[in-house]
């Protein structure tokens, strides 16, 4: 009898936890293939420490408040490569994972509509914008090690501080140690993901007042180390956020004063709970709401919410216990995102649905077990099906909102008519698609919502370039210049702009700002070409070699190909460099595999500098092949006559400008 109830148990565990993952992957299957939205290609991409090899492995961890989520990233990056399929399928899969261990803890808790409120969590349209954006990894990743950890303290609970099955004293003291271990280990991984989970142990505490209506000595002991973790990623979080995360950002953080933070978090409450309870109208970017906090009204929402908790507490004895249980969960998982500390995303929310995606479970379990408790089983069912369906078809329809980045941008104008950095982006992908008319009007559009928007000016100005409008792109540069005149990209755009129309010592001044600005690998080589072509040999060698000393760079062997041109075939004495010129000049072409053409040449012309004559005529042979084989006849034509001269033992010097 026991193992046919054991069996059943099993039988139902597995089809409850299969409908949930095909309902899950039902209700998200629009962003399949899917693409890269937002910050996606950031972190799958060179701003990735692990990827752009500024860190390694080894030494990532705690160096920012969301380590385990980066390396994720990468293991994902050297799995699935630029296709964004395999990253959707994982964030999908730790969706419906962390909603069967939802399910799980809900059962262990006692409360009532367990396997509804895992259902509804899975496909609630409110967590459309975790699970189907990449860079949200960091929320699917550290929602399961969460709800782990609580779920392992809980049977940690039941095994060593208040037992409730017959073990002898060492079984139990086994199995407690290795359960206490498993929450404190998901903890930090939790932690590790992202830190705003760090409100665990308050709910640990909260779940003891529910449970036994009080919280004992035992409760706050045995909590004490989950507190310490949680203290120490805090201060970490606060820290990395406001020295690092917005010290890097060009976003302003809007000014509020003590007050004015108060006030919206009230603000803040009533939406995720309203956006929890009706996910309608869901929007990337919600309009920003203007606080007054010298006017009574400002903290009206924050009343309301203690008006909320008062008649909680007033009906504690009955159903205000089990609210209050759940209510109280929800504002201390939203605590982080409430506004009261510095952070990133504060530049550009004030809410986000992202930011209650793990506090939406605590409403989810509390609605799900208000719906259990109607009397008739059939009303029950009934109203479950309808609600697990209709969640279903809102996450389909807005999983799809998600599936493109014009998609998604097209639906946050519609709803948010000021949101000016999706009028921005939306121009840059059409701009990048050919359709120039299209991206003026959304560039124009982002620049009439905000005029002070220098990236939305250089992009209209980049647009101008590329349909020839020069003297109106111009213009455009100079308004994006004056509001921000350290944009080290807009100076570069400015550059070229310029270099087009001839101006080269214009082009020069503008090159310079940009690598005073921002001195990197791309603009050092910029203004090393530049100098070059308009005859300064030696400081277009002093430029290429300070390019270099930024390290690995995509752009890398180009740098050592250029410099070592300059150092073989240039008319100055003082500049070449033969053997500089060879060394610079293999980096290049091991870099390439030796298939390209122009840095084989360029090889062969430092061989012929060095006096190595026998390799350059045969590296030279090699590069007229090489050019010949991709149709390169210009190329095939400028090596033979440069064969000829290896042949007579000479090597090859430009001609002087006479500069």
């Amino acid at each position: 009898m026991n193992s046919e109830s054991e069996g059943n148990r099993c039988r139902t565990l597995a089809v409850g936890a299969l409908v949930i993952v095909l309902l899950t992957f039902a209700a998200y299957c629009p962003v399949l293939p899917g693409s890269f939205l937002m910050d996606d290609s950031w972190w799958v991409g060179n701003f990735n420490p692990l990827i752009n090899g500024t860190m390694t492995p080894y030494n990532l961890w705690f160096q920012m408040d969301f380590t385990l989520a980066a390396f994720g990233w990468w293991v994902e990056h050297l799995v699935f490569g630029p296709n964004p399929a395999g990253y959707h399928v994982v964030n999908i899969a730790l969706q419906a994972i962390s909603s069967i261990l939802f399910w799980r803890l809900l059962v262990r808790l006692e409360i009532p509509g367990a396997w509804l409120a895992a259902a509804l969590f899975a496909v609630h349209p409110v967590c459309v914008n975790s699970v189907a954006r990449i860079s949200e990894l960091k929320n699917t990743l550290s929602l399961p090690f969460f709800i782990l950890s609580f779920l392992a303290y809980l049977r940690y609970e039941a095994t060593a501080l208040y037992p409730t099955e017959q073990a002898s004293s060492g079984q139990r003291r086994s199995h407690a140690t290795l359960w206490y271990t498993i929450s404190l280990v998901a903890f930090v991984l939790a932690l590790l993901a992202k830190t705003t989970v760090v409100v665990l142990p308050v709910l640990l505490l909260f779940c003891a007042m529910w449970q036994r209506r009080r919280i004992t000595d035992k409760d706050i002991l045995h909590t004490l180390p989950f507190f310490v973790l949680s203290f120490a990623f805090g201060l970490m979080s606060i820290w990395f956020q406001k020295h690092q995360a917005l010290a890097t950002t060009e976003l302003p953080l809007p000014p509020a004063s003590f007050p004015q933070r108060v006030a919206g978090a009230g603000y803040c409450f009533w939406f995720y709970l309203g956006k929890a309870l009706f996910p309608f109208n869901l929007c990337v970017q919600y309009p920003r709401w203007t606080i007054d906090p010298h006017t009574v009204t400002a903290f009206l929402p924050d009343v309301l919410v203690c008006v909320l908790f008062i008649l909680c507490l007033w009906f504690r004895h009955s159903w205000g216990r089990h609210a209050l249980f759940g209510l109280g969960c929800f504002l201390a998982m939203l605590f982080p995102s409430l506004g009261f500390f510095d952070a990133q995303f504060l530049t550009m929310w004030q809410v986000s649905d992202h930011l209650q995606y793990p506090a939406l479970a605590a409403i989810v379990a509390l609605a799900a077990s208000a719906i259990s408790a109607l009397p008739n089983q059939t009303v029950y069912r009934c109203v479950a099906g309808i609600l697990v369906l209709g969640s279903s078809v809102l996450c389909f329809q807005r999983a799809e909102v998600f599936s493109t980045p014009e998609k998604l941008l097209a639906d946050t104008i519609a709803k948010n008519p000021s949101a000016r950095d999706a009028y921005n982006e939306l121009g840059i992908i059409q701009a990048k698609k050919g359709d120039y008319s299209g991206a003026l009007e959304q560039f124009q559009f982002a620049v009439k919502y905000d005029p002070d928007n220098c990236d939305a000016w250089m992009d209209l100005g980049h647009t101008l370039t590329m349909q020839g409008k020069f003297a109106e792109a111009e213009q455009d540069y100079l308004t994006s210049l004056k509001i921000r005149p350290n944009a080290s990209p807009t100076h570069k755009l400015y550059a070229a702009l310029l270099q087009r129309q001839g101006r080269n010592a214009e082009a020069l001044y503008q090159l310079r700002l940009a690598a005073i600005f921002d001195p990197s690998t791309e603009t050092y080589m910029n203004l090393a070409s530049l100098e070059f072509a308009t005859g300064d040999s030696h400081l277009a060698v002093t430029h290429f070699r300070r390019a270099l000393a930024f390290g690995p760079d995509p752009n890398e062997a180009n740098v050592l190909n250029n410099l070592a041109w300059i150092l073989a075939t240039s008319p100055d004495d003082s500049i070449r460099n033969g053997s500089e010129a060879v060394r610079y000049g293999e980096q290049a072409c091991q870099m390439t595999a030796f298939k390209q053409a122009g840095m084989v040449g360029t090889l062969a012309a430092a061989y012929a500098e060095a006096g190595r004559f026998p390799e350059a005529i045969a590296t030279s042979e090699k590069a007229i092949q090489l050019a010949s084989a991709a149709g390169n006849g210009q190329l095939v034509t400028a090596n033979q006559q440069l064969l000829l001269l290896y042949r007579a033992g000479r090597p090859y010097h430009e001609k002087s400008t006479g500069n």
